[in-house]
């Protein structure tokens, strides 16, 4: 059962001042979503970006595939990655990770006695690496964002249907209430005065 309202002016005053705070966190929580919103958006283009040319290199060097399978290089193992460098961004309050770059192990490569093309392989790989690390802290990027905008969402949505409206229903009842009361007390204050002067005429 909900909790009972005191019919008084400091109740209306604490809900007034409740109210004042709603209307001014709601355009808040209304410009995160906005914000949010579009940040979800490019997060995700990114990812289907970063998804197509994966796939597409893996297509392209496919030929490779059978090749390398019989050569004694184990390519992976020669592109090692050992630091890799983001910075954080502020987007509407949330904190997310921007790349900036990821540096590789040295590995040494014996050019007398591995064939030509392990050049281009290793650069291959090395950024079919860069792409997955990208991927990966993208789709870290997008479950943190998309989180923050369904909280924003219902943020939003509870304020302009839930808190701002009932606090106006409150505030109503409490001012019909005050102003009946108020008129009440008018009335009595009439009546009394009026038997005052109807003794006084009868004395």
């Amino acid at each position: 059962m909900a909790d009972r309202i005191l019919m008084n002016k400091n109740t209306l005053a604490a809900f007034k001042a409740e109210l004042k705070g709603y209307q001014t966190a709601f355009p808040v929580f209304e410009m995160k979503e906005q914000q949010l919103k579009e940040m979800v958006q490019v997060t995700e283009n990114h990812i289907a970006r970063l998804n197509a040319s994966i796939s597409e290199t893996e297509l392209k060097t496919r030929a490779w595939v059978s090749v390398m399978a019989e050569e004694t290089v184990d390519l992976s193992q020669m592109v090692q990655e050992e630091e890799i460098i983001t910075e954080k961004r502020e987007i509407a309050g949330v904190s997310i990770d921007v790349f900036q770059e990821v540096s590789f192990s040295d590995k040494k490569v014996d050019l007398l006695n591995t064939p030509l093309w392990i050049d281009a392989a290793l650069e291959v790989i090395q950024d079919q690496k860069i792409h997955r690390i990208l991927l990966k802290m993208e789709e870290n990027n997008l479950t943190i964002l998309s989180r923050e905008l369904s909280e924003a969402r219902r943020m939003k949505n509870a304020l302009k249907e839930v808190f701002i409206p009932d606090t106006k229903e409150n505030i109503r009842k409490i001012e019909i209430y005050l102003g009946d009361v108020e008129r009440l007390a008018i009335g009595c204050a009439k009546l009394v005065k009026k038997k005052k002067e109807s003794k006084k005429a009868v004395a």
